[in-house]
This record gives structure tokens, C-alpha cells and sequence, in this order.
């Protein structure tokens, strides 16, 4: 083996070592990138928040962000109420560490990137108050980690896919004041953990599904303003940790269950006005200590 050769194979074990060493370092250059693409799609900031965004700082120093202390990536991006105008660009969906992703109260547009189906560690999505438009992306059931899902008051249209009954961890589920069509999907009866559920002012049509009964955790179901009709399936009556119950404004029918205030013992508000119940209201009403708010029921007899 020739002195030289020796010297070549060296100099390349170096260079390759060099080389990872540099793509493994805490400063890692992916984040820094796609946080950059991230900014190239803001088409106005007039508070200036991005302006920190360049060389002259390292990317977690930046203002609205925030990276782990182990490997120094990008954990948070928050720009709640900053402003901004523009649309989210696809490389958010690089930002492989990431766990919040806090957009609300600005004036995004655009669709939401189905890249950010690549966020598997995401836990919180926060895209409410916003102008985006087009369909929430069939691979949001990937971040099987969220467990607050956030996007309401926007120009969201579409069915709902029947892929997020699979997040199983999902608490909070916000899609109200949209233009959602289609039916409520059954497999919404297997978000186990849901506690809050908001789709208010949509375009939901069909029966609200009986699987909704399943969910034994829920304290806040907002189903008003839809199109919904047929019954409210009985076993929705027996969520006895219910505390808001609001279905007004649809073509719902049937009447009130006589014990009504027995099995739902922790409702404080309740909302079933404008539709076409029957009957009356029942005596029971009366057992629940904790209601507040009864809004005027309209009952044909």
C-alpha cells in the first residue's frame, strides 16, 4: 500500500467525519432554512416581529421561537396576534422537533400544508382567527400527538376526514365558524380523550353521530347553527360530565328525555332553541344545580 494512498484514504475519513459532525450540530441548518422559507412567505409584518429573523443571531434566539435545550431545535413557533399577513409555507413541515405551532389572530391565507402532516411530534395547532381556506389535509390523523386542534373562525370548506378519529389524543377540537360541509364523521367516537368540542356555524348535515356517547370525558360539545336533523341520540344524554350542551339552530326533532336533569348533573348551559322539538321541558331541569343559562326553548305540543 503506497504512502499516498494511506494519505488519500485519510483525508477522506476526515472529510466525511467533518461532514457529519457538521449535519449533527445543535445549530442545526434544516430548522434555520425552513424558519427562513417560513418568513419568505410573509407578505407583510408591520410589527416587525421577523426582523430578528437573520445571520446576525442564531435561529434559536430569534423572536417567536423557541428550541429544546438537548439538541437545539425548534420546539415552538409562536406568532400569536402579530399581524402577519401571507400563507404557511410548506417547509414548516421540516421542523421535525416541533410541538406548537401558534398562528392564531392573524391574517393567514391560503390552504394549510398537507406537509404539516410530517409534524409527528406536534401536540398544539393553533390556526383559528386566520383567512385560510381550502380543506384541512387528509394527513392531519399523522400527528397523532395533538391533543389541541385549533382551527376555527377561518374559510375552511370540505368534508371532514374521517382519518381524525384516529387521533386519539386530541382534548380540544375547534372548528367552528367555517363552511364545513358533509356529515360528522362516527369515528369522532373514538377520541377517547376529547374534552371540548366547537363546531358551531358550519354546514354539517345528517344525524349527530351515536358514537359521540363514547366520549365519556366530554365537558363542551357546540354543535349549533349546522343543518343537522333527526334525534339527539340518547347516549349523549348520559354524559354526565357534561357542562355546555348546545345544538340550537338546526332541524333537530324529539322531545327532552323526562330525566334530563338526573344524568347530566354538571350542565351549566344548554342551548337546544331553534329546532323542532316536542313536548315539554322537563320537571327534572330542575335537579341541576349547577345551570345557569336555559335558553328559551321553542316546544310544540
Amino acid at each position: 500500500m503506497s504512502w499516498l494512498f494511506v494519505v488519500h484514504i485519510f483525508m477522506v475519513m476526515t472529510s466525511s467525519s467533518s461532514i457529519s459532525f457538521a449535519l449533527g450540530r445543535p445549530s442545526n441548518e434544516t430548522d434555520k432554512l425552513s424558519l427562513l422559507a417560513f418568513k419568505s412567505k410573509i407578505s407583510d409584518d408591520p410589527l416587525g416581529i421577523l426582523n430578528s429573523w437573520n445571520d446576525s443571531l442564531h435561529f434559536c434566539r430569534w423572536q417567536a421561537i423557541t428550541c429544546g435545550r438537548r439538541h437545539r431545535r425548534v420546539t415552538m413557533l409562536d406568532l400569536d396576534s402579530c399581524e402577519l399577513k401571507g400563507q404557511i409555507s410548506p417547509h414548516v413541515g421540516n421542523l421535525s422537533f416541533l410541538r406548537t405551532l401558534n398562528l392564531q389572530n392573524n391574517s393567514f391565507e391560503g390552504e394549510i400544508p398537507p406537509q404539516i402532516g410530517a409534524l409527528f411530534r406536534l401536540q398544539v395547532l393553533r390556526l383559528q382567527n386566520n383567512s385560510l381556506s381550502g380543506e384541512i389535509p387528509v394527513n392531519i390523523s399523522l400527528c397523532s400527538n395533538l391533543w389541541y386542534l385549533g382551527l376555527g373562525s377561518n374559510n375552511l370548506t370540505g368534508k371532514l376526514p374521517n382519518g381524525m378519529g384516529y387521533l386519539s389524543k386530541l382534548q380540544v377540537l375547534n372548528l367552528r365558524f367555517n363552511d364545513f360541509v358533509g356529515k360528522i364523521p362516527s369515528s369522532f367516537g373514538n377520541l377517547s380523550s376529547l374534552e371540548m368540542v366547537t363546531m358551531e356555524s358550519n354546514k354539517f348535515h345528517g344525524n349527530i353521530p351515536n358514537s359521540l356517547g363514547q366520549l365519556e370525558g366530554l365537558t363542551y360539545l357546540a354543535l349549533g347553527l349546522n343543518n343537522l336533523n333527526g334525534t339527539i341520540p340518547s347516549s349523549l344524554y348520559n354524559l354526565s360530565s357534561i357542562q355546555l350542551f348546545s345544538v340550537h339552530t338546526n332541524q333537530l326533532v324529539g322531545s327532552l328525555p323526562p330525566d334530563l336533569g338526573h344524568t347530566l348533573p354538571n350542565l351549566e348551559a344548554l342551548y337546544f332553541h331553534s329546532n323542532h322539538f316536542t313536548g315539554r321541558i322537563p320537571i327534572s331541569i330542575s335537579n341541576a344545580s349547577k345551570l345557569y343559562r336555559l335558553f328559551k326553548f321553542q316546544l310544540t305540543t
